[in-house]
């Protein structure tokens, strides 16, 4: 599976489904920072994982984060780290 554009939508719609109501945006961008502009927290960013996994059918068990989850600020970041993970899982197969 080639990561593509695609793929930053479909993260951007999972982002999407895990925005709070009251924080609900008409338009995601890529510099909105996920705690204050959207009103995801680190319970927000485990659920993003879990369906990560779920959607793409990997274990996140064995991926090295190094610090990386505490390092989410904005969509961009949250990009970046799926396509992170999306590769390590790919590698570790």
């Amino acid at each position: 599976m080639e990561l593509d554009e695609k793929f930053d939508e479909r993260i951007l719609s999972l982002i999407s489904e895990a925005v709070p109501k009251k924080y609900k945006k008409t338009g995601i961008t890529k510099e909105m920072r996920l705690l204050t502009d959207l009103g995801i927290d680190s319970l927000g960013v485990a659920a993003l994982l879990f369906r990560l996994e779920e959607i793409y059918g990997i274990s996140v068990d064995q991926i090295d984060f190094a610090g990386g989850l505490g390092q989410l600020r904005t969509v961009g970041d949250a990009i970046d780290m799926s396509r992170k993970l999306m590769q390590q899982a790919r590698s570790a197969i």
